[in-house]
């Protein structure tokens, strides 16, 4: 019996000084006792983290008045300041492994779920605060039954890969859908409720990502990212739209809320519905990660080198609704492009790739998407007038004609082979061997079929 994990899906950190860490899931086949006792377990994790967020919540006052009252004694000169000479408990992670002790005694029932997933969920809401008091997030708020239950196990777990079980703290063997052997041994597992079972997410460390000296600038390429088309890279080439393979299950989906709409509220056909509507869900993010999977594999095989836009997609999807006194115009077209882009699964995407470049030692380079699509690769005159059609570019200037998509994607690989040249110029590194010797790739100009 060795200890090890599976199913590919999570990067932790993509850094040449840091470890990569890969997740690998994998389907589980629990008995009726054992999703009972997951079920218990997900329950207990979810109360410890909401119980820490109320009884806190006068703890975070008191020191929000305090750092206030600095402020206005003029103890400190700005709010950064004030907030270094106030002491802040929620930024000490062992305020809340002492905090658990006294909830885990106020509340036996507590000591039925394994007791580091108590403190991996406590540790969790930790993570919440730092990014609070970073001013990334808001104040935690409770977490809802039925919405991302999960817990982790960072120890004391077993593999026996040979016949597809783990053994889980207080649980005992659990088999499960062995769909690949883990690369190295493993150093958590969470278990997670999904619409249509309890999957365990298995974290394994890959250790230093390789270092990007041996990348192949020759095999560069710049993709655009695209609504009609999916992707174009600069050598013409492009996937279709993902909505083709999604509009079945949309269809599906469409009518299945219309009929949840006039069920009784309560009712048993009501939760039935539901049921059904979270599988179509599921089904639908299926198809989208395995689209997904399969290109970015079939990009990162054949490139060690890709350009893409640095596109802040929470922007673009922004609704054009405006206010009362400023009403938005196209709201309802403006609706339909935000569906469609995050339909598409462009971060996930992005994600994926750059996860998997660094396990190769390749370079994910990302550029401004400014005047991309505006911009003549051959004369580099920009103007909007180049790009007056959704699908042609024409440069008013010098006449060179392309598919637009593909003439962004040109523009995009041209930004980010000068952006790593700058990079390599202000290191000493041997990067810059590597690009100053490279052929850079050939631009295709014609128009992609």
């Amino acid at each position: 019996m060795a200890k090890a994990k599976k199913k590919k899906s999570i990067i932790k950190k993509k850094d040449e000084e840091k470890d990569l860490y890969l997740s690998f899931k994998f389907k589980l086949r629990p008995t009726r006792k054992q999703e009972q006792a997951f079920t218990k377990f997900v329950g207990h994790a979810r109360f410890v983290y909401n119980n820490f967020i109320f009884t806190k919540r006068e703890d975070y006052d008191e020191y929000v008045e305090e750092v206030e009252s600095r402020l206005i004694w003029m103890e400190a000169s700005n709010e950064e300041e004030a907030r270094k000479l106030t002491y802040n408990q929620f930024l000490n992670k062992y305020t809340y492994n002492y905090a658990l002790d006294y909830v885990k005694e106020k509340y036996p029932f507590l000591k039925e779920a394994p007791s580091q997933a108590l403190q991996q969920k406590s540790q969790d809401l930790f993570i919440a605060f730092q990014r609070h008091f970073d001013h990334i997030t808001e104040y935690p708020v409770p977490k809802k039954k039925g919405v991302h239950d999960t817990f982790r196990i960072p120890q004391h777990f077993e593999f026996d890969e040979k016949n597809s079980r783990v053994k889980l703290p207080k649980v005992g063997w659990v088999r499960y859908r062995k769909s690949r052997d883990l690369p190295t041994e493993a150093s958590s597992i969470t278990i997670i409720k999904e619409a249509d079972g309890w999957y365990m997410s298995v974290l394994c460390n890959m250790g230093k990502a390789p270092k990007t000296d041996n990348a192949d600038m020759s095999t560069a390429i710049g993709i655009d990212m695209g609504v009609k088309r999916f992707y174009t890279t600069s050598e013409g080439e492009f996937a279709e739209d993902l909505q083709i393979l999604l509009k079945p299950i949309d269809e599906q989906i469409v009518r299945l809320q219309k009929r949840i709409k006039n069920k009784v509220q309560g009712s048993k056909r009501l939760a039935k519905a539901y049921k059904k509507l979270a599988r179509l869900h599921k089904k639908k993010a299926n198809i989208r990660n395995d689209f997904i999977q399969k290109e970015f594999t079939q990009l990162v095989k054949n490139h060690d080198v890709i350009c893409v836009e640095d596109l802040c997609i929470k922007n673009m999807t922004k609704s054009a609704k405006g206010t009362v006194s400023k009403p938005g115009r196209n709201v309802r077209q403006k609706s339909g492009l935000n569906r469609a882009i995050l339909n598409q699964g462009w971060g996930e995407f992005l994600f994926c790739l750059e996860y998997k470049l660094a396990l190769k030692g390749g370079i994910l380079e990302r550029v401004s998407p400014q005047y991309t699509s505006q911009t003549c690769p051959i004369c580099g005159h920009v103007s909007k007038d180049n790009r007056k059609t959704q699908s042609e570019f024409k440069c008013v200037h010098c006449g060179h004609t392309a598919n637009a998509d593909s003439n962004a994607a040109q523009n995009i690989l041209l930004a980010g082979l000068a952006s790593i040249a700058r990079e390599a110029n202000s290191t000493d590194g041997n990067t810059s061997q590597a690009v100053g010797n490279a052929n850079p790739p050939k631009l295709i100009c014609a128009c992609a079929g």
